[in-house]
């Protein structure tokens, strides 16, 4: 039953109903909530018989196949194995403790065991002259020292492990077991011998003497001291259990009533007891189950009712204890273990068991509304429009109405509480908007507004929105229309405006509009419209007080519009969003924004970007799913949110304004390429607060937690390594991980910290050390090697490169002569006739040529740039060409492009035209004037002579 009561939620929900309908539900059972202790599937096996939660925060599980840590993320099991041969004597796990150096104590059927928080590096506890070395408990003194019992002693033992004393425990001369070790408030030592009962310390004799010996109350488990009367409270095997006064010397144990199971049978045997710090009630697991007792003002105990919480069946229960916040962490045997949580929900839920009763399913609440009598409208998937009286869970059902019997309230689209009259506007499936009220929950139609009177083609009404001046205003699928409710007026304000998903005001004369795929509608006093385009789905709009607009997209975006500039501004990274599709915004009174899609309620704050979130995922929230019509806030004190499985309400709080709490968090493990360093040392090595890893292991995952076991949901993580990243790195709600790849040589500082439980940054900053060791060649004495080649090298390139020079200024000091001679050659004025100076003259006038060819088809070319490609000035590139061959640079040109035209103008196929335009010239004439000048002919009288 528990199982099913956590775990599976279709089997809950037919749980309620049962629950709720025969069971008169105590006002206290509100504030008691059960949950199923988290990542139970990852330990080595299912049953808890030890828990224990240390100063730092840590859940520690024992089980029958080794000792567990529990980050609220992560299981880290300690045990012998095939990975961890020989580590423990024995994996089962017989008592846990912490002493005042914050390491772990824990003892096993074959001797105990010291466990260094920091290391995990393991230390067996010297238990040399014990026989039988099961450990049956392990107590800590406010002295620091830990007293281990086991069979027919009790040994006092210093936090290095160093054994202090042993006093040997008998009883008629038979050795037993100490089952408590209890240390009261004058610092005197109780201990528990069963069958002796409590025996207390004499320091002057250093032994233990019986302390109020009685021959019934002998098996005492567990001791709890009651300020408010004085006196202790026993837990007993066999009487239940029993009030201790040891000022009273006449009768110092008053018997308790006995837990009485479910049918009625008494049962004195306890295990464990404790005392929880909201209702003060002792809560007791039994060989049966857990029972839970109020102390009542004359000091004695009565048995308190759980059935409204706790299912009433036997069940095979082992230790519960009390966490840092006051949850009580139950184990069991043969169920899951569970969590009790005490305390005042934040979320309010409506199971709404009179619809489960009627339609005989589980309820699917499409959109919901309350009237200003706080009746709740809503429509059930397939059943329709429905009345509900929360408080007296009654039901109706629109056919059961005179007035809407025979309406099409099958399905209703969208509710709007009307804020001048308890009404309820409702879009039912036609173009008539309807006004209802309720009288004894009986239905009655007030309005009808048939929006077919304004317009032919009104379109699929989608949303409403009662403005502050009386008027209604409805969007449809392709128009938008006011309705003024005292003159019942209905008006057109665009008839092709496009589809309208929200409608929402920022101040008395502004209603603004959100329009699918087309932008933002602004619609004045005046009844004028502007729109701000933007290709956006846009599925809802709400606004702050401040007039800033927020728009959700079915792309999952939270866009800010502002209203004064129309810019719109995209915070769907700030939001923490992941691309599902909003389906709903609704701003609070404090300008929070409560973001709702199909998995998911985020509660966000736009000043800090602190947010919280409710998720359906959890098995504590009763929604499987949450619908996107189905919210309605009442501006007074709740959000509601319908879905899959009935209602839950949430109220609005300035949680996420104030001062964050002081959250810690913990680094609970790294991984060197993909292995955790705990309990193994072999590549990794400690410092005083990090890590030294080897060249080589340069993959590097950190894992860490706040320790919030109650809140996970809520914490987020933001992390950053110095050296690396330039800014924190801020992980969504359930990561706790941070990986880094190929981590160069050098010492880095890992920093972490976490959100509290209402999304406000704690201020605390965890770090971590981490040093990556160099490769040889990264090594101090590889640098030196490196520099004394570098500087070799670098003076044999200097070498070289003098060398060089030095040839070079040779090489040039030879080629002097040659420059001389060359600018002898330039500057003559008439023919040398020397076999040197021809051979350049003959240089000249092929690279000349050359030039000239290659830009046969360029009309600009000429002389200048003929001189240009030469590398001379004009003057002396003609003066040289006249020298050489008589010719004027220009008639140069002109000489080698006409032999250039003859050579074409011999070919079949080519035309007049083409061969002056692969020449340069631009008409015809020049062209002609050109040729004749050379040939004599024209080029028509030449091509004709050469065809012929």
């Amino acid at each position: 039953m528990l199982q099913s009561l956590q775990i599976h939620k279709k089997h809950r929900s037919l749980l309620l109903i049962i629950l709720l309908v025969i069971i008169n539900v105590n006002s206290f059972a509100q504030e008691i909530n059960l949950r199923e202790i988290p990542s139970l599937d990852k330990l080595p096996v299912n049953a808890i018989h030890r828990i224990y939660q240390d100063s730092d925060g840590y859940m520690w599980y024992g089980t029958f196949n080794g000792l567990c840590r529990y980050d609220g993320y992560n299981i880290k099991t300690i045990r012998s194995d095939f990975k961890h041969p020989n580590l423990l004597a024995d994996n089962y796990i017989t008592y846990i403790i912490e002493d005042h150096e914050k390491h772990i104590w824990f003892g096993t059927l074959k001797g105990a065991y010291i466990l260094d928080k920091s290391t995990f590096h393991i230390t067996p506890v010297n238990l040399e002259g014990i026989t039988d070395k099961n450990v049956f408990t392990i107590n800590v003194t406010k002295d620091g020292s830990i007293w281990i019992s086991v069979k027919g002693a009790l040994l006092q033992f210093k936090s290095d492990g160093t054994l202090i004393r042993k006093h040997i425990i008998e009883y008629n001369n038979q050795p037993d077991f100490v089952y408590l070790v209890y240390e009261d408030k004058a610092g005197d030592l109780l201990i528990s011998i069963p069958p002796g009962g409590l025996y207390k310390f004499n320091k002057e004799k250093d032994s233990f003497e019986p302390y109020f010996p009685h021959p019934q109350y002998k098996y005492i488990e567990r001791i709890i001291w009651y300020e408010t009367h004085n006196c202790y409270w026993l837990g007993t095997w066999g009487h239940g259990i029993i009030r201790f006064d040891p000022t009273n010397q006449n009768q110092p144990y008053t018997p308790q009533p006995l837990p009485v199971d479910i049918l009625g049978n008494p049962t004195g045997n306890l295990f464990h007891m404790v005392q929880d710090d909201v209702l003060n009630y002792l809560w007791v697991t039994t060989q049966k189950n857990l029972f839970a007792f109020r102390i009542k003002e004359d000091g004695n105990l009565e048995q308190v009712d759980t059935s409204p919480f706790l299912p009433a069946e036997n069940k095979i229960l082992y230790e519960i204890i009390k966490d840092k916040e006051g949850k009580l962490w139950v184990s069991a045997f043969d169920n899951k273990s569970f969590i009790v949580d005490i305390r005042k929900h934040i979320t309010k839920e409506y199971p709404l068991t009179a619809l489960r009763q009627q339609i005989m399913a589980n309820p699917s609440v499409t959109a919901l509304c309350f009237d200003k009598k706080d009746m709740l409208w809503f429509s059930q998937e397939r059943y329709g429009l429905c009345t509900y009286d929360l408080k007296e869970n009654k039901i109706k059902h629109y056919q059961q109405c005179e007035d809407t019997k025979n309406l099409p309230f099958w399905d209703v689209i969208a509710f709007n509480q009307s804020k001048t009259s308890n009404r309820v506007w409702t879009i039912a499936m036609n173009e008539t908007i309807y006004g209802l009220r309720q009288e004894n929950m009986d239905i009655k139609v007030d309005i009808k507004i048939q929006l077919h009177d304004a317009i032919e083609n009104a379109g699929r009404p989608t949303t409403l929105y009662e403005d502050s001046k009386n008027n209604l205003w409805i969007g449809t699928s392709n128009s938008l229309f006011k309705y003024h409710i005292p003159s019942k007026k209905l008006s057109i304000v665009s008839k092709d405006l496009g589809y309208i998903s929200g409608i929402s005001q920022t101040s008395e004369e502004n209603i603004w509009v959100a329009i699918k795929n087309k932008g933002i509608c602004h619609v004045n006093s005046e009844i004028q419209t502007k729109i701000y385009p933007a290709s956006k789905d846009f599925v809802c709009i709400d606004a702050t007080s401040d007039g800033i607009l927020w728009i959700g997209t079915a792309q999952g975006e939270i866009l800010k519009f502002n209203s004064e500039n129309g810019n719109i501004e995209d915070y769907s990274i700030p939001c923490g969003m992941k691309g599902d599709i909003i389906n709903n915004i609704v701003v609070d009174e404090y300008n929070h924004l409560w973001i709702i899609t199909n998995q998911l309620i985020k509660e966000y704050n736009p000043n800090n970007s602190a947010y919280r979130v409710f998720n359906t995922r959890n098995p504590d929230f009763l929604l499987d799913r949450l619908l996107p019509k189905a919210v309605f806030y009442n501006q007074r004190e709740k959000i509601f949110f319908g879905g899959i499985s009935g209602i839950v309400s949430i109220s609005p709080s300035q949680q996420l304004e104030g001062i964050p709490e002081h959250v810690i968090t913990y680094i609970t493990d790294v991984k060197v390429m993909d292995k955790s360093i705990l309990n193994d040392t072999t590549k990794t090595k400690f410092t005083n607060n990090g890590i030294v890893i080897d060249p080589q292991d340069q993959n590097i995952e950190i894992a860490f937690s706040s320790l919030d076991f109650h809140n996970l949901e809520q914490v987020r993580y933001a992390y950053r390594l110095k050296g690396i990243d330039n800014e924190w790195v801020i992980l969504n709600e359930g990561k706790n991980t941070a990986f880094y790849n190929k981590l160069p040589k050098g010492t880095y500082t890992f920093q972490v910290k976490a959100t509290d439980k209402h999304g406000l940054w704690s201020n605390e900053i965890t770090e971590l050390t981490i040093i990556r060791l160099p490769f040889w060649y990264e090594s101090s004495w590889a640098y030196l090697i490196y520099i004394f080649l570098a500087t070799a090298i670098l003076g044999y390139i200097i070498y070289i490169n003098r060398k060089r020079i030095e040839l070079q200024s040779r090489k040039k000091w030879a080629d002097s002569a040659e420059l001389v001679k060359m600018h002898q050659y330039l500057e003559q004025n008439k023919n040398q006739q020397s076999h040197e100076f021809k051979e350049l003259d003959q240089m000249l006038i092929d690279k000349a040529t050359k030039a000239v060819l290659e830009h046969l088809g360029d009309s600009k070319f000429n002389v200048e740039t003929l001189a240009e490609s030469m590398n001379m000035s004009r003057s002396t590139l003609s003066r040289k060409i006249k020298l050489i061959t008589g010719k004027t640079a220009f008639d140069f040109i002109k000489q080698i492009k006409m032999h250039q035209a003859c050579q074409l103008l011999e070919s079949k196929t080519a035309t007049i035209n083409d061969v002056m335009i692969a020449l340069g010239y631009n008409d015809y004439k020049s062209f002609t004037n050109s040729f004749k000048s050379i040939y004599g002919v024209s080029p028509s009288e030449y091509q004709k002579n050469a065809k012929s």
